[in-house]
């Protein structure tokens, strides 16, 4: 029987590996598996068991395995429905596994406040944007949904809800696209925008550029379709709410 830690350690690897990664050869497991006390070949096969319960996984014609249990089942439900519970009680364990079981306690038994408000840890960065940051361009493939680049150094988890409008889906991370940090720029200022087909579609501004630096940049992209990611496929109702309140036509 998996225990909740481990579960939690598992599942916080799923939105953070490639589906092709999943595999026991994988560094990032192996080191997992160690920290869990698993090996790392379970920790693998439960990672394609969660892929299982993943409907862009599935609907891609990639089945996983069949195993997953009912505690996958819940932990998938839980993990959906609240992301940043999910993500600050990832953290809490992970701080337990590799430091202290008194620390971890302590942290516990003060009624710590699960709420990804701004907040102040050991910086003033706003909690979670790291795990957020890991699953969309883990989901991505860390590559620009509409250049394809590939630099992560160049790569922003972009909101598609700007993180002030909507506290409940801020870390969800199908309200994140992988986007090079000026198309990120582009989309974060309503200069473009995804359609409903997955299409990008160009504000009159950015499509009146005439520099053939603009057009190859921009241009040449507007009406195609963006690289879908293998998890957690950008939310339709986000993606109409920037068009509707970001995006400049």
């Amino acid at each position: 029987m998996w225990n909740r830690e481990q579960l939690l350690v598992a599942f916080t690897l799923y939105t953070q590996i490639p589906f092709g990664r999943m595999h026991a050869r994988n560094p990032d497991i192996i080191k997992h598996a160690e920290l869990i006390g698993r090996t790392p070949s379970a920790l693998a096969m439960k990672l394609v068991n969660i892929a299982s319960l993943d409907p862009v996984i599935t609907d891609s014609g990639r089945s996983g395995l069949k195993g997953s249990s009912k505690a996958d089942k819940a932990m998938w439900i839980e993990m959906n429905s609240n992301w940043e519970n999910f993500w600050t009680e990832s953290e809490l364990v992970t701080t337990h596994l590799t430091s202290s079981i008194a620390s971890y306690k302590s942290i516990s038994e003060n009624n710590v406040s699960y709420s990804a408000e701004n907040k102040v840890i050991t910086t003033t960065s706003r909690y979670g944007q790291s795990s957020f940051r890991k699953a969309v361009l883990s989901a991505h493939n860390e590559r620009c949904c509409i250049t394809g680049i590939e630099n992560t150094k160049l790569l922003i988890a972009s909101h598609i809800i700007p993180w002030s409008k909507d506290a409940t889906n801020r870390l969800n991370p199908s309200n994140g696209l992988c986007l090079s940090s000026l198309h990120d720029k582009a989309f974060d200022s309503g200069l473009l925008t995804i359609n409903e087909k997955y299409e990008v579609v160009l504000s009159s501004e950015l499509k009146n550029g005439k520099s053939p630096y603009h057009k190859s940049s921009f241009i040449e992209f507007e009406g195609k379709k963006i690289i879908l990611p293998e998890k957690f496929s950008p939310n339709q109702d986000f993606l109409k709410y920037h068009r509707n309140n970001v995006f400049s036509y």
